[in-house]
C-alpha cells in the first residue's frame, strides 16, 4: 500500500539509486540528530527527494524527524542531506553529543539517587 505523503519517487526509486550508491556520508556532522534548515535558493536540477527536504526544512527539522516524513531510511536521509549541503542550499545546525551524553548522564544519576 503507498503513503499519499510519502515522495512519488519513493515507490518506484530503490534507495541505492537515489544516493549513487552510497551508503555512508563523508561528513561526521550529519547525524541522526543534526537539525537541517533550508536558505536561499534551490537549483531546478534537484530530485524529488531533495526538494521534499528543502520544503521540509523551511523550519528547522532533525535528520531523523525527516526520515519519518520521508518514509526513508535515515542512512538515505543522511546522504541526501550532504548533497544538500554541498549545493548550499540548506545549513546543518547541530548540538555536541558529549553535552548532551553528559546531561542525561546527569538526569540518570540524580533520578538514581532519588530511588
Amino acid at each position: 500500500m503507498n503513503d499519499p505523503s510519502a515522495p512519488a519517487s519513493a515507490a518506484l526509486v530503490r534507495p541505492f539509486i537515489m544516493t549513487g550508491g552510497r551508503t555512508r556520508t563523508t561528513r561526521r556532522e550529519v547525524r541522526w540528530e543534526a537539525m537541517v534548515e533550508a536558505f536561499g535558493a534551490t537549483p531546478a536540477d534537484m530530485t524529488s527527494e531533495q526538494m521534499a527536504i528543502v520544503s521540509a526544512a523551511a523550519v528547522p527539522v532533525s535528520i531523523a524527524e525527516l526520515s519519518a516524513l520521508m518514509h526513508l531510511p535515515t542512512g538515505v536521509v543522511a546522504i541526501l542531506v550532504e548533497d544538500l549541503l554541498d549545493i548550499g542550499c540548506i545549513e546543518l545546525h547541530q548540538t555536541d553529543p558529549v553535552e548532551i551524553e553528559l546531561s542525561a548522564l546527569t538526569r540518570m544519576i540524580e533520578r538514581v539517587r532519588n530511588l
